[in-house]
């Protein structure tokens, strides 16, 4: 069977078409709910001079928002937020001026209940370390309690200068989580 077959039993398949226009509805009313629960940051954006329909809309721009900053982070410390809201709200603070909050996202990333949250703080804490973090960053990579997402932070602790990241990596090569991605970021260096 070829692929526009198999596609074309699909779309005369009346199951199928059932199951896609209900996950299409649940992803819908997901969507509405996201978009519900983040109109107070929206709201708070736009009052600092930010006009975005979600703080994913930060997420991959390439247009600085200092402005933003602040708010974002406000919203992130209060919680409360759907699970992938909150992982938004991470993910727009993964620019390199959000260093000044990085020992706060540390914080909340130990603390994250959430898992999409949690990922999102493990790419922020990866994009806006400084050298200045290299203890703390080490002993969040070290931690398996984090689980892991802990992933995203090797490379950043494999850049710092001097030896503390390779020896805390070198000490790494068998965790059961992120080994494998550790093996490779030595191999290279």
């Amino acid at each position: 069977m070829t692929a526009r077959q198999f596609m074309a039993q699909l779309r005369d398949d009346p199951e199928y078409q059932a199951r896609s226009a209900e996950k299409k509805e649940v992803l819908e009313q997901k969507a509405s709910a996201w978009r519900e629960a983040a109109r107070p940051i929206v709201a708070d954006l736009a009052a600092a001079g930010v006009e975005v329909d979600s703080p994913w809309d930060l997420v991959n721009t390439s247009t600085p928002y200092p402005a933003a900053l602040p708010v974002l982070m406000n919203h992130l410390k209060l919680g409360g937020y759907p699970d992938r809201v909150l992982e938004g709200l991470a993910r727009a603070l993964a620019v390199k001026p959000a260093a000044p909050y990085w020992s706060e996202l540390a914080e909340l990333y130990r603390k994250a209940p959430g898992p999409d949250e949690r990922e999102g703080l493990a790419v922020a804490l990866a994009a806006c370390v400084t050298s200045e973090h290299i203890g703390e960053l080490a002993d969040l990579v070290s931690d398996i309690a984090i689980g892991p997402t802990r992933i995203h932070l090797i490379r950043p602790l494999a850049r710092m200068e001097g030896s503390i990241g390779r020896d805390v990596l070198s000490q790494l090569r068998d965790d059961p989580e992120i080994g494998p991605e550790v093996q490779r970021v030595l191999k290279r260096r």
